[in-house]
């Protein structure tokens, strides 16, 4: 027995003995590298956080771009089972609460999660979707939490820049890409998630608008749920700044408007147009546009180039004033003095004008645009001269703008001229430009002599709108004296009043400006392409103190319009006029936009055909006339009589043998014609008849849901549908 004993004995003293050594090497010795494991179960893992991207608004604080942030979510159908069996309810039953909870807080309906949770029978996680917004993430987690539904897992997923105004200024803003950039040498799965600028301000900005990038340090446990650790370090990511521009939203979409309308009718291959404040340099739109863009996904667009800074052409007759400029800046050409046009050989070359003119004052040789002119005068400044001039009026090199993609134009050396350049120069030839060069060398001309710098970006705020960086007007540098600058002004005036672009004359607005054609170049070669032209106008107003200057520029138009008078000019024409009686423009007063922009139609019914369209005629109204028989009687009209209309909008007539007695006065409270209007003028034609309007989409007014003539009462509302 005593033997059994001690035995025993021994045998737990080997056991303790041996249980003491193996702890003792686990604790010290660590042979199994439990210690590791340990670390990684306790070690915080660094969980990058993502910052958002910075928006873009136009100077009115209207958005342009914005950013969505979207996540993962996963539901553990694991712990979905676990919460169902603890609360005596079946696994479907439980599925469906989940799928519930997603219908109430998000875009996704119950079916599509029930599908989702059903799909297979594993207890697995599984993606319920990627493209939860964060505003629905924080209201499904709130709900999860307040009703303590289990298994809800989320991640981010990505950034979407949301373009608010559709292809409105598409190539301007331009484009980002998705890309990931591993932040961990050492851990390759890991990975940083980036929106990168792609082309356009969101390339140029990049760096502004990206935003800086956060961190925190988490713990999770095998269901994947954080777990509370004291001493965890976190770094809040910082949102990207927003960037306000100079850009005013509303010229942005008159000018997209009518360069829209322009590529149609003059049948262009690309159109572009810059708006900028002459004194300031600021850039109130910048447009470039091709007749796909209209056809084509958005996204496409948006990665084309920003054909205002990108595209090079010669000007052609555009470039005449500043030939003249630089005459009379070195008092090389008088007013009273004449010159010669309509041909003239120089060593082995032919200058021809396009009409014959006979002897022209140098205000003549502007307004007619002689080329022989031009070129006499070239010959009295000088090679060095007008070099010297060009390169201070910005030819030849970047605006500084700091646009994505901008060109510094092509401009020869001095050196590099040959017999022929300083002719070819004085009437466009020999020289290739941008569009926004075009604008702030003629702001030059407007503004008295200075060269300002052109600028679109007004301000970076961050998120609570305090302003972190601001830019302002900058005069570069004094190009000429504001005399001379005042004598060409004068010049160019006359082109718009009895000169090549006179047909575009306003009885209540002066006008300066330049039409320009020029035959295209071959690419790749010396000669230039039969058939091919660039017409281009650049004008500004008022002349007295002018503040806008715009350009105007059609690539390849139909023959018939290649001449930037026929084409460029009249889109010049429709801009200023569509700017001017822009609510926010105060250049023309409230009273005179009103006066010039609509009238009353009057009363014609019952007159014959030809006193009628005497009378409209008369009163500077388009008219059109809808003949049921060969009466000439006028026996209805729209609009009705006494509403108020668009000067430009035909009064239609329509004929018959008897007139309705109840047309025979004028009625009033008629509904007007809005359809072919653009929204501001229908806007304005409703306001002035106390009608309510609702408007859906952008453009000209293609429906209205109240019948023009139609009898109603102040107040009615009226929808009307736009589109280009």
């Amino acid at each position: 027995m005593r033997f059994r004993f001690y035995v025993l004995l021994c045998l737990f003293a080997i056991v303790i003995i041996i249980w003491t050594v193996y702890l003792f090497s686990i604790q010290v010795f660590d042979p199994l590298n439990l210690d590791y494991y340990r670390q990684i179960r306790y070690k915080p893992s660094k969980e990058i956080l993502i910052p958002t991207r910075g928006s873009i608004l136009d100077s009115k604080g209207n958005l342009f771009v914005s950013s969505v942030a979207y996540y993962q979510t996963d539901i553990d159908r694991k712990q979905v089972s676990q919460w169902a069996a603890k609360l005596k309810i079946q696994l479907e039953e439980a599925y469906r609460i989940i799928s519930n909870a997603f219908a109430r807080n998000s875009s996704l309906t119950e079916t599509q999660v029930f599908d989702k949770l059903t799909q297979n029978k594993a207890l697995n996680s599984i993606q319920i979707s990627n493209r939860i917004k964060e505003s629905e993430l924080e209201d499904l987690i709130q709900y999860f939490d307040k009703n303590k539904l289990p298994g809800l897992i989320y991640t981010f997923s990505s950034l979407k820049r949301i373009y608010s105004r559709g292809i409105t200024a598409a190539r301007l803003l331009g484009s980002v890409k998705e890309s990931t950039s591993e932040y961990d040498p050492n851990d390759p799965v890991n990975s940083i998630y980036k929106l990168t600028g792609l082309n356009g301000l969101e390339a140029t900005y990049d760096k502004e608008l990206a935003g800086q990038y956060g961190w925190r340090e988490a713990i999770y446990d095998a269901n994947h749920n954080r777990v509370p650790y004291p001493d965890l370090h976190e770094k809040k990511p910082v949102s990207g700044l927003n960037m306000w521009l100079t850009i005013d939203s509303s010229i942005q979409d008159v000018v997209e408007e009518a360069l829209a309308e322009g590529l149609q009718q003059y049948g262009a291959k690309n159109a572009a147009a810059v708006v900028m404040n002459a004194n300031t340099g600021k850039i109130y739109a910048m447009a470039g546009v091709s007749a796909e863009d209209y056809y084509e996904d958005p996204g496409f667009v948006r990665v084309k180039s920003n054909i205002p800074v990108s595209f090079l052409f010669e000007p052609g007759s555009t470039m005449k004033p500043f030939t003249a400029l630089t005459a009379l800046e070195n008092n090389m050409i008088s007013s009273r003095e004449t010159f010669a046009s309509g041909a003239r050989k120089v060593g082995g070359r032919e200058i021809k004008d396009t009409h014959k003119y006979g002897p022209l004052t140098a205000r003549g040789v502007i307004s007619k645009s002689s080329n022989v002119g031009i070129s006499i005068i070239g010959d009295r400044v000088g090679k060095k001269r007008l070099y010297d001039k060009l390169i201070d009026l910005g030819f030849g090199q970047k605006t500084g703008l700091n646009l994505s993609g901008e060109s510094s134009g092509i401009f020869h050396k001095l050196e590099n001229w040959d017999g022929y350049t300083l002719h070819s120069i004085t009437f466009g030839y020999a020289i290739s430009v941008t569009a926004v060069q075009l604008a702030a060398a003629y702001s030059v001309v407007a503004n008295g002599g200075n060269y300002v710098k052109p600028y679109i970006v007004e301000s970076f705020r961050d998120e609570t709108g305090t302003i972190v960086e601001s830019f302002e007007p900058k005069v570069i540098r004094k190009v000429v004296s504001k005399a001379s600058a005042d004598t060409l002004k004068s010049y160019l005036q006359s082109v718009v009043e009895d000169g090549t672009a006179s047909h575009i004359r306003l009885n209540y607005m002066t006008m300066g400006g330049k039409t320009g054609t020029a035959q295209k170049k071959i690419e790749g070669h010396s000669g230039y392409a039969p058939g091919k032209y660039t017409g281009n106008f650049v004008g500004f107003f008022p002349v007295e103190k002018p503040e806008i200057v715009i350009v105007v520029v059609y690539d390849e138009p139909y023959i018939g319009y290649r001449f930037g008078g026929l084409c460029a000019a009249p889109t010049f024409q429709k801009i200023v006029e569509k700017t001017l009686f822009l609510p926010s423009c105060n250049i023309l007063p409230k009273n005179k936009r009103m006066q010039q922009v609509t009238t009353l139609t009057p009363h014609v019914i019952g007159l014959t055909t030809y006193a009628a369209i005497s009378l409209l005629k008369q009163n500077g109204l388009n008219y059109k006339i809808e003949s049921h028989d060969s009466s000439n009687i006028v026996v209805d009209q729209y609009p009705k009589p006494n509403v108020s209309l668009d000067k430009f909008h035909p009064i239609v007539l329509v004929t018959g043998k008897e007139v309705k007695k109840d047309d025979a006065n004028p009625r009033l409270g008629i509904m007007p014609n809005l359809v072919g209007l653009t929204l501001r003028k229908a806007h304005q034609i409703s306001s002035h008849n106390k009608i309510k309007i609702k408007i859906q989409g952008v453009g000209i007014v293609r429906k209205q849901s109240i019948m023009a003539g139609t009898r109603i009462t102040p107040g009615n509302t009226c929808i009307i549908d736009a589109h280009l």
